[in-house]
C-alpha cells in the first residue's frame, strides 16, 4: 500500500513570474486597450462624417456603414499588435472578446456624441427643381431641424471661374440661373454659431433651345 504508483507523473510547480514579466505583461495590456479605444474612437467619428446628414431624430442614411467600420476597427488590431512586436499567440478568446468590447464600447460613445452635438446644428435645405434648360428658376427652402438666426446662400459656378458667388440672406429664396454647372451651399448661424452645410446640391443647366427658323 506504501508502493508509488507507477506512471504517476509529478505535479509540476507552477512558475513564479518575475516582477518584470509581470511588468511587462501589465504594459502589453495597457497598449491593447489604448489601441482598442483609440480605434473605437477613430471608427466612431468616421461613422458621423461617412453616415450622412443626421435627419430629425438624429439617424444617419448609412448607418450600415458606420457598424462595418467599427468591426473593421477590431479585425484590424491583430494586425496592429503584430506591428508593435507583441505576441498574439499568447492571447485567448477573453483577451479578444475584450478587445472587441472596448472598441464597440468607445465607438459607440464617439458616434452618439457627435450626433448629440451636431443633429440640429447642420443647416440643411431643398430645391424645387435640379436641372433643366436657362433661364433656370430654382425654388431653395431652408428645412433644417434647428431654429437658424442667419442665412447665407451661394452658388459657384464648377464650369466657370469655380469661385462662390452669394446671392441671398434669406431663409427660402428664388434663384434664376443661366447655363452651367453650379454647386449650392447653405451657410447659417445658430444660436451655437456658424456652420457650414455638409449638403451639396447641384444644379444643371443647359444652354436655352435655338429657335428653328423657316
Amino acid at each position: 500500500m506504501s508502493e508509488d504508483v507507477k506512471g504517476e507523473k509529478p505535479v509540476q510547480p507552477k512558475k513564479v513570474k518575475t516582477k518584470a514579466e509581470k511588468q511587462a505583461e501589465h504594459i502589453a495590456r495597457i497598449k491593447r486597450t489604448l489601441t482598442g479605444s483609440l480605434l473605437g474612437i477613430a471608427t466612431g467619428a468616421l461613422s458621423f462624417y461617412l453616415g450622412g446628414i443626421p435627419d430629425a431624430a438624429g439617424l444617419q442614411k448609412d448607418g450600415f456603414l458606420g457598424l462595418m467600420l467599427m468591426l473593421a476597427g477590431i479585425v484590424i488590431q491583430k494586425h496592429i499588435f503584430i506591428f508593435m512586436g507583441m505576441d498574439t499567440g499568447k492571447l485567448g478568446a477573453k483577451d479578444w472578446f475584450y478587445q472587441g468590447f472596448i472598441t464597440f464600447a468607445f465607438w459607440v460613445m464617439a458616434w452618439t456624441i457627435l450626433l448629440t452635438c451636431f443633429v440640429g446644428m447642420t443647416p440643411s435645405y431643398t430645391a424645387n427643381v435640379t436641372s433643366g434648360s436657362a433661364p433656370l428658376a430654382v425654388q431653395f427652402n431652408d428645412t433644417s431641424v434647428n431654429t437658424l438666426t442667419a442665412w447665407d446662400w451661394s452658388f459657384t459656378n464648377v464650369t466657370g471661374n469655380n469661385t462662390p458667388v452669394s446671392w441671398s440672406t434669406e431663409q427660402n429664396t428664388l434663384k434664376t440661373f443661366g447655363a452651367g454647372n453650379f454647386s449650392i451651399a447653405l451657410n447659417a448661424s445658430t444660436d451655437a454659431g456658424y456652420t457650414l452645410a455638409r449638403q451639396v446640391t447641384f444644379i444643371n443647366v443647359s444652354a436655352p433651345a435655338t429657335p428653328v427658323t423657316g
